[in-house]
């Protein structure tokens, strides 16, 4: 689209919920409009105030990219929170940009020539962080920022919103304040995300934050909107018996789905298709199920992402802060010396053993796992790095090199993972971990999850928590407000409790993931092998083929092993098996 005096082009992606408001400001300016959409909005809007302080009017999910043919410059932009992706890549003679990267693949001189450092991340976290992709000059926008070229190509980025910015605690008033403030803010929110000429959906699965979003939209905002659920057939991963509750307390019209290993593994081929870099979030198979099923009924889905993050909904935090806690009872060489020591013992053999002997369904299957990890911890130094570890999903950032026939790439440049907490205190701590899964996590793990899943089916899905209004307000309150004694989300709690149950209120978390250890073990292990194989590693010619057949021997040699070193290595030889 351009403006009326042909000076500016825009390519849009997403949605400006606003625009209805922001509209009348322009036309009591002199802007006349062709049309009742956002892209003009946002068109005239940048023509008229400038790109930073439109940015700052408009609410919503977006990329964009503008071409300013009075300087010959483009400008880059993505929303503050990153629900909406942007790539490019720059080399000395072109810049390509899109939403995804298989986008840019269609230009005859893009470079397929991987970058270890991304790829490096992609091991160790299952995710690319930050501006990195594992493509060499190629590059992701960061969230809450904009990129001018000019004429020349050279390139400034500007950073307009962070949540760097908000102090916790700031928020001064009581907690029946905040209860009040979030009831209002949820209000707005939900409300733009609802408006539609299509169909809506919400993605239900029975957690404390789907809850809060169906109990909300149909007690507050007086919507009937159908509820869509995927089930497992392993009830250790199966929430829709929550879910069918929910739905019975709140009478909402609402479908369950199953999925079992056969259904997860069909899909493999499309998942890798539609992440078309290397993804390991393998909680991906299930979303792009529950997304193609939505579609069959809705247009638009409304989803709960972001809950965990804003609220201090995962269990992990107060779990590590105990642990570092205790850990710093003991000095740092003594730490480091204990874990040396019980990692020359042979114990994977030891838990596999005993795992054989206790069939016990309480016994986690992949004690080996949980084992590394906490001697990982015992040899970590402050709670930046602890942070760090925490959100290590396969190799050590300090080991992944030789997984990928490289020295160990510096996978922490640059990324919020190098960031050292705001203050001290136990407060800080949990403050850091929320602020670091915010930034990197939910960032570049659970949104490019749903974009992509969603986007593949056609079905526009939005984030109702993730408006930038509620961010700030979450990030801005103490934390006694959302978690208190062992209770996380404690605002959403409250809000909840005349309406749900106290079976699905007070139940323990479960995250939106697969059995992957047990397929893995069982109905995948042929698919494993396969792509696996040296033959197959060298066809591919990027993984050490001694590593990968040393992992992939001690996952099926023990019981209790790392299901994510394997999967990781899976989902990467798939991905490059059709990519390069």
């Amino acid at each position: 689209m351009w403006t009326e005096d042909r000076s500016l082009t825009i390519v849009f992606n997403g949605e400006v919920y606003n625009f209805k408001e922001i509209r009348p400001e322009l036309e009591i300016l002199g802007y006349r409009f062709l049309s009742g959409t956002d892209t003009e909005v946002v068109l005239n809007a940048i023509h008229c105030w400038g790109i930073e302080k439109a940015l700052g009017k408009f609410l919503g999910m977006f990329a964009f990219a503008i071409w300013d043919a009075r300087t010959r410059s483009l400008t880059l932009a993505r929303d503050r929170v990153g629900v909406k992706p942007l790539y490019y890549h720059k080399s000395p003679k072109r810049l390509l940009f899109g939403s995804e990267i298989k986008a840019l693949h269609a230009h005859p001189e893009f470079s397929r020539e991987l970058c270890t450092d991304g790829l490096g991340q992609f091991f160790c976290f299952g995710y690319a962080v930050g501006e990195k992709t594992v493509y060499r000059d190629t590059y992701k926008l960061p969230a809450g920022h904009f990129m001018s070229f000019d004429a020349k190509g050279d390139s400034t980025l500007t950073r307009y919103w962070s949540i760097d910015n908000i102090e916790r605690g700031s928020f001064r008033g009581t907690e029946n304040d905040a209860v009040d403030r979030l009831t209002e803010l949820c209000d707005s929110a939900f409300s733009y995300r609802l408006v539609s000429d299509v169909p809506v959906g919400v993605f239900l699965s029975g957690g404390i934050d789907s809850t809060f979003l169906a109990t909300f939209l149909k007690k507050r905002l007086n919507a009937d909107l159908e509820h869509i659920t995927i089930g497992f057939d392993n009830p250790a991963f199966d929430e829709s018996e929550k879910a069918a509750q929910v739905a019975k307390d709140l009478d909402l019209r609402h479908t369950i789905n199953g999925i079992d290993a056969d259904k997860a593994q069909s899909a493999l081929p499309n998942f890798v298709d539609i992440w078309d870099e290397p993804f390991g979030d393998t909680s991906g198979i299930p979303t792009s199920i529950l997304c193609k099923l939505a579609r069959d009924s809705v247009k638009v889905a409304l989803s709960a992402d972001g809950g965990d993050e804003l609220f201090c909904g995962y269990d992990s935090y107060p779990n590590y802060d105990k642990l570092r806690n205790w850990l710093n009872r003991f000095p740092f060489p003594l730490r480091k010396a204990a874990a040396s020591t019980i990692n020359a013992l042979p114990y994977r053999a030891l838990i596999s053993a005993g795992l054989s002997l206790q069939n016990s369904p309480s016994w986690n299957p992949q004690w080996s796992s949980r084992l590394e990890k906490s001697l990982r911890i015992m040899s970590v130094r402050d709670a930046a790095e602890l942070t760090q570890v925490m959100n290590e999903k396969g190799w050590e950032t300090n080991s992944v090199g030789t997984l990928l026939n490289a020295v160990d790439p510096d996978v922490l440049t640059g990324t919020v993972f190098k960031r050292t907490p705001r203050a001290n205190g136990r407060n800080a701590f949990f403050d850091h971990m929320m602020r670091t899964d915010f930034q990197a996590f939910l960032a570049d793990d659970i949104m490019t999850k749903v974009d992509r899943a969603s986007m593949a089916v056609s079905l526009e899905c939005r984030d109702p928590l993730l408006d930038h209004r509620l961010v700030e307000f979450a990030f801005s309150l103490p934390l006694e407000y959302i978690y208190k004694d062992g209770e996380h989300k404690r605002l959403m709690k409250r809000i909840l409790a005349p309406w749900i149950s106290q079976s699905v209120l007070q139940a323990p978390k479960r995250g939106f993931s697969i059995p992957l250890y047990d397929w893995l073990r069982g109905p995948w292990k042929e698919l494993a092998y396969q792509h696996l194989s040296v033959q197959s590693v060298r066809r591919v010619g990027i993984l050490n083929e001694q590593a990968v057949t040393a992992e992939l021997d001690a996952f099926y040699r023990y019981r209790g092993g790392r299901a994510e070193k394997v999967m990781l290595m899976l989902l990467f030889q798939l991905w490059a098996e059709r990519w390069l």
